[in-house]
């Protein structure tokens, strides 16, 4: 078994896989920009198919009926490769009329009835309801599986919808057009519908290795099929046949989402391809089981979970538990999307736009009512989910569940197919078939369901025992599924034909068929110039209450400027701009509900009821005239021309500018970010020298900013081009870019034949006064970026210090925690050496940028060359002794003027890089006087440096190829921080070497006359306090450094008071007791450690002595403290160094 705590945990960490790639997805589209991966991206996302029916529910069906599981993978592969002409249709029609759901579909095909397609969207999400249900309980049957029906964190399936609620409301509901492409939901259907397959291989490959052998496996598909296929077998097929188009989820996926139509051509052969390998996989697997009394005797449903746990392999039925679960959430997520389209579309919006109390045609903008509406419809259609799955789905397997829904949605098949292929099918016929079909499934599959106890199903009801639910007019021995399925078709299909030949399909939709049935024919009509009484103000009204005043101002004025001018709001709206209205409406509340609303407001300025329908219906030829006039003259200009819209991705462009940039085939289209065709000439040498980066955020910015700009540019083939870029009203920007090379090369020679010698003086002095200013305005701007870097660096050193401070307290607290076994305290010692090796990381990295932004001010000063030596001698000698190394230091009287802490620096790289690489021999330590300087030396007898590695071992991040014999790894850094203390110090660095010898590295330093060092004195080490009876006050900003802090000092015995802000400080100190403050330099409110101390010390008088704990290492900073008397404490404190100044500060409160 599995803890219950480690199943929710992997599955949190699931759902925040998806979160994560959904986001980054939307964030930064990445499939829509490279044409060779959306189709992948697409056939993987068509995978959702494959819910945990099939993950769970095809193994136990294997295991039941042998072949009966076979149905749900052959349906829909031979849907996309004998029924490939449907699937492409739908594509291309959905992409035509921006259809947003298939309710929106069927409605807008007959007559863009509202009626019908609410109809449908309740019937989908009667349908559906179970199907969710089915997902909750494989989720709830997978955690008491493993957890062996442990109940830790309450119920699983009531979590399961909750979470998959949620993500459906982050990434299903953020804009109201219902026809946007969901970037990052598909992104991360796809990365689902691999984990699942690659579970499910992993099983079927471990199946393989613990099962009965590869000869029993495939003798059991060989027995199965000689027992013949299960009665329901064809019933099936044609269910999953009809599932990949009429499942709400797959129709969301693969029509709504189909970006291009062509998609489809790869998705034809990698979406059988996928099926073919999970059914192949489920045969093992079966076979592994039977062979297993411990799988085999258990629910069938969950052999794919009992299997890996009958061999005691917990990690693969975890990664068993992961596949199951992923199968779920690709399902659970796109259904709830594409549900509550429907629900907000074809239910809800109508329903309430009907009510006039609400007074919604007052308010201006509706689009977050619509989005409100979407939310709290995919959160009804959980709670309705899981209500269902404790009730009835509890109870039934996970087959009969997944077929019932099958058989549900099915009934959309005759309306689909007939809105597509067959003229004659009315509204009416659709309607009462869909009804007939959709009554019958209740009657033959829902009621026997939830209820398969009632005595009646067996009698009939009122005893007529022809109508009994599974035995429709005696018509039984048939699978209850199968009777279902027929009767309830064969009643959808009649009444559709038989209705349809009797009330004829209307003028209405009549007009509207010739757009489903010739999808891919060319409306030739003729232009028409009609004008209506319906204002352009009205129309822009009635979208600014649909899709708010932003989208609509900017769908009108992109308009009016394809259209050559701008609209005005008293003028007459004319045919092109209703029918234009008229889609954007759809994008938003669907064709049925746009249809409705629009019809209203035509009705009410007196218009004829044909005119209005006329109008609704004919495609406009003047809009086309126009694109196609557009598109003719620029592809006839000579100048290359590119548009970009508000979003800065590419709209237009014509062939001059495919040819002059010479991009790779399938890198230019429509909706492509412009910043992707910036970078890629820049990389090309087309933006000229600089950064790649610099350029894109450069052009970008102009074009954000609107600005307009001429700019010519040499390239690498010697061209000239000239490019001119102005912004376009309302958002975007435009620009032309012409080959100028004659044109200069002609000026060029016009200029040297004319020019004169007074002539080029006076260029030159033009030049060079412009290049002084260029100088100045350079100079003042880099002092400026170096003071904000300045700036930067004291806040970014105190917030990367401040988490890995209160990590090393933290962590020497645990060290020192008694009764530690030792093997925690070996892990605690560990992750102790990991947080000091991080610490040396980051001052490595915070000294390379004091260093360079020039924060460090040296403190030159007078000093013995022995004091150094001394400092070295005590760091290094121990390293050496345990190495096995000799490290001499040569006595000297010599002395220096320097800045001692800034020079030890470099001498400690030295000596450190020396040992690092020695592996025999020794370090040798010594001063040289060479007239007024002196030279300080470290010689080694390391393996040498190459001639052709010396001149860049100063650069930063450059490390010997040659590995340390001590395992240790050095960043590269140590070298160009020496380099730039002696730029600093404006001393001088040598460095010789002859390899397979040894190395010499010498800092050459001003020399002053000897004088004595400053020896320290040799004391007896003090007695090590075990506990220390102080009282301590600590003031810090940060709860976390508090915490550790208290951790740390209450080991030790210390009495620790924390204060957060000033006013905790004060009462703290106002009772008395403390014998010292440790307090933080940087403390919120724009107010640091020494501000706060003074005000404490006007406020109360004397204070306890004081140390500063900070992780600014500006030389100011230590000046001001040792102007105070403050010890000063760097981050990340160790703890050695706060132990030696409480001990002091104690032995002096008892001296």
């Amino acid at each position: 078994m599995i803890a219950g705590w480690l199943l929710l945990l992997a599955s949190l960490l699931y759902v925040g896989l998806l979160f994560v790639v959904a986001y980054a997805g939307d964030r930064r589209p990445l499939y829509p920009r490279q044409p060779k991966l959306r189709p992948i991206v697409y056939s993987l996302a068509l995978a959702v198919y494959c819910s945990s029916w099939t993950f769970y529910g095809a193994v136990g069906t294997a295991a039941r009926e042998g072949l009966g599981y076979l149905p749900i993978y052959l349906g829909p592969a031979l849907l996309f490769i004998f029924g490939f002409g449907l699937m492409r249709r739908l594509a291309v029609v959905a992409r035509q009329r921006n259809i947003t759901s298939i309710a929106d579909f069927i409605g807008a095909r007959f007559g863009k009835s509202h009626a019908l397609a609410a109809a449908v969207a309740l019937i989908a999400v009667i349908a559906i309801v179970p199907y969710l249900a089915l997902q909750f309980k494989a989720v709830s049957m997978s955690y008491a599986a493993l957890g062996g029906g442990s109940s830790q964190f309450g119920d699983s399936a009531l979590w399961c919808a909750i979470l998959l609620a949620t993500f459906s409301i982050l990434f299903g509901t953020r804009t109201i057009d219902a026809t946007e492409h969901h970037h990052g939901m598909m992104l991360a259907i796809a990365l689902e519908s691999l984990i699942k397959l690659a579970a499910f291989a992993a099983l079927a490959v471990y199946a393989l290795w613990h099962g009965p052998g590869l000869q029993a496996t495939v003798e059991l598909p060989v027995r199965q099929f000689a027992q013949g296929i299960s009665p329901g077998f064809m019933a099936q097929t044609l269910l999953a046949f009809c599932a990949m188009f009429c499942l709400p989820r797959q129709f969301q996926i693969g029509v709504v989402e189909c970006e291009d139509p062509n998609d489809l051509y790869r998705a034809r052969w990698m979406f059988p391809l996928y099926m073919l390998i999970v059914s192949v996989a489920v045969v093992p697997i079966v076979a592994a089981g039977l062979r297993l009394p411990a799988v085999s005797h258990g629910i069938a449903d969950a052999w794919v979970l009992n299997l890996p746990l009958a061999n005691g392999d917990r990690g693969m039925a975890l990664l068993a538990f992961i596949g199951g679960f992923s199968a779920a959430t690709g399902m659970v997520i796109v259904s709830s999307v594409a549900l509550s389209t429907m629900i907000s579309n074809d239910l809800v919006m109508p329903a309430l736009l009907r009510i006039r109390r609400l007074r919604l045609e007052q308010r201006s903008d509706l689009s977050q009512l619509v989005l409100l509406v979407r939310r709290i419809a995919i959160v009804a259609l959980a709670c309705m989910a899981y209500v269902y799955y404790r009730a009835v789905a509890d109870s039934a397997d996970l087959a009969a569940t997944g077929l019932l829904a099958f058989a549900a949605v099915a009934q959309f098949a005759p309306a689909i197919v007939s809105a597509l292929y067959w003229r004659g099918a009315s509204r009416r016929g659709v309607a009462t078939g869909l009804l007939a079909g959709f009554g019958v499934w209740v009657y033959t599959l829902l009621i026997p369901a939830t209820n398969p106890m009632a005595s009646w199903l067996k009698e009939g009801p009122l005893g007529l025992s022809w109508l009994q639910p599974q035995a429709l007019f005696h018509l039984s021995g048939w699978d209850p599924v199968m009777h279902g399925t027929f009767w309830s078709l064969l009643a959808n299909v009649g009444c559709l034909v038989f209705i349809s030949l009797r009330f004829r399909p209307s003028l209405e939709e009549r007009l509207h068929a010739a757009m489903f049935i010739e999808p891919y024919a060319v409306d030739s009509g003729g232009a028409s110039d009609w004008r209506g009484r319906v204002s352009v103000a009205d129309l822009r009204t009635i979208a600014e209450r649909i899709v708010g005043e932003r989208s609509s101002q900017r769908a009108f004025e992109e308009y009016g400027e394809r259209r050559g001018r701008a609209l005005t709001a008293g003028e007459s709206a004319d045919r092109a701009l209703i029918q234009y209205t008229e889609r954007l409406l759809a994008s938003a509340v669907g064709a049925a509900s746009a249809r409705r609303i629009l019809m209203g407001a035509l009705s009410g300025s007196g218009l004829d009821i044909a005119e209005a329908m006329a109008l609704m219906d004919e495609a406009s030829q003047e809009l086309r005239f126009n694109r196609e006039l557009l598109s003719t003259t620029l592809e006839n200009v000579s100048q290359g021309i590119s548009v970009v819209d508000a979003g800065m991705r590419l709209v237009a462009w014509n062939r001059r500018y495919l040819e002059l940039f010479d991009y790779p085939d399938g890198m230019v289209y429509v909706g492509v970010p412009v910043a992707d065709l910036i970078r890629w000439n820049a990389e090309h040498g087309e933006c000229g020298p600089g950064e790649v980066e610099e350029h894109v955020a450069k052009r970008i910015g102009y074009m954000r900013a609107g600005s307009p700009h001429l700019f010519q540019r040499i390239r690498p083939d010697g061209t000239v081009i000239e490019m001119r870029g102005r912004a376009l009203p309302g958002g975007g920007y435009v620009t032309t870019y012409t080959d100028v090379t004659a044109y200069k090369h002609a000026e060029q020679a016009l200029i040297e034949a004319n020019e004169t010698l007074e002539q080029r003086v006076g260029q030159r002095t033009a030049e060079l006064s412009e290049a002084l200013a260029a100088t100045a305005r350079a100079r003042r701007e880099a002092e400026a970026a170096n003071a904000s870097k300045t700036r930067f660096l004291a806040a970014a050193s105190h917030d990367l210090l401040q988490p890995l401070n209160a990590a090393r307290l933290f962590t020497s607290a645990l060290r020192q925690q008694p009764g530690l076994d030792p093997d925690s305290a070996q892990l605690a010692e560990r992750i102790d050496a990991s947080f000091r090796a991080a610490e040396d990381l980051l001052d490595a990295l915070l000294d390379t940028s004091r260093l360079d932004a020039g924060s460090y001010r040296p403190d030159i000063g007078s000093f013995a060359v022995a004091d150094l030596f001394d400092s070295l001698k005590a760091q290094f000698a121990v390293i050496a002794e345990q190495r096995g190394l000799q490290f001499r230091i040569v006595n000297t009287r010599l002395a220096v003027r320097s800045d001692p802490q800034l020079l030890r620096r470099i001498l400690q790289n030295f000596v450190s890089n020396a040992l690092r690489y020695t592996q025999r021999g020794g370090v040798l330590v010594g001063a040289r006087r060479i007239g007024k300087e002196v030279r300080i030396e470290v010689w080694d007898t390391g393996p040498g440096i190459a001639e052709e590695q010396r001149a860049r071992i100063f650069d930063e991040f450059q490390r010997l190829e040659r590995p340390s014999p001590w395992g240790e790894k050095g960043l590269g850094l140590g070298l160009s921080i020496c380099d730039r203390i002696a730029h600093i110090l404006d001393h001088r660095l040598e460095l010789s070497s002859r390899v397979g010898r040894g190395s010499r590295f010498a800092v050459v330093v001003p020399r002053v006359d000897a004088m004595p060092p400053r020896r320290r004195a040799i004391t007896q080490p003090a007695v090590v306090v075990e506990r220390l009876p102080l009282t301590v006050l600590c003031l810090d900003n940060d709860p976390a450094i508090l915490d550790g802090m208290r951790a740390l000092l209450t080991r030790w015995g210390v009495d620790c008071r924390v204060a957060l802000d000033l006013k905790q400080a004060e009462q703290e100190l106002r009772q008395g007791g403390v014998d010292m403050i440790l307090a933080d330099f940087h403390l919120a409110d724009d107010m640091n450690g020494l501000q706060a101390l003074q005000y404490l010390r006007g406020v109360l008088g004397d204070l306890p002595p004081v140390a500063m704990i900070t992780a600014d290492g500006s030389s100011e900073l230590k000046q001001r403290a040792r102007l105070l008397g403050y010890p000063l404490l760097h981050k990340p404190v160790r703890p050695a160094a706060l132990r030696a100044l409480l001990s002091a500060r104690l032995r002096k409160t008892t001296a």
